[in-house]
């Protein structure tokens, strides 16, 4: 499994409609063509410098296919958060291989 994991840093005075608009708009149109799944929100801790940090992470079964993702869907997503927040949030994401302990 292949997970992409994106860390963004809010605002404290938007975090509240940040979660929202996640849940609601960023959300289901992420995973609504099928290529990723199994969403999770969640708040680092202990990181509150200036704001709220969070960290979504989606799945997909192979890099390629969360590669193709990124350009279909992704790339789109990451301009509406631009256009909704303007700099009140940034981010950066990564791609991770899950490593099955046996």
């Amino acid at each position: 499994m292949i997970v992409c994991n994106t860390t963004y840093h809010v605002e404290c005075s938007i975090s509240g409609e940040f979660i929202d608009w996640m849940k609601q708009e960023f959300v289901p149109r992420a995973i609504e063509n099928g290529i990723v799944s199994n969403p999770r929100l969640m708040r680092l801790m202990g990181h509150n410098e200036g704001g709220a940090c969070f960290a979504l992470q989606l799945q997909a079964t192979s890099l390629r296919q969360l590669q193709q993702w990124n350009q279909e869907v992704g790339k789109a997503l990451h301009q509406a958060i631009v256009d909704r927040f303007g700099d009140k949030v940034a981010g950066f994401t990564t791609f991770m291989e899950e490593i099955i302990f046996s």
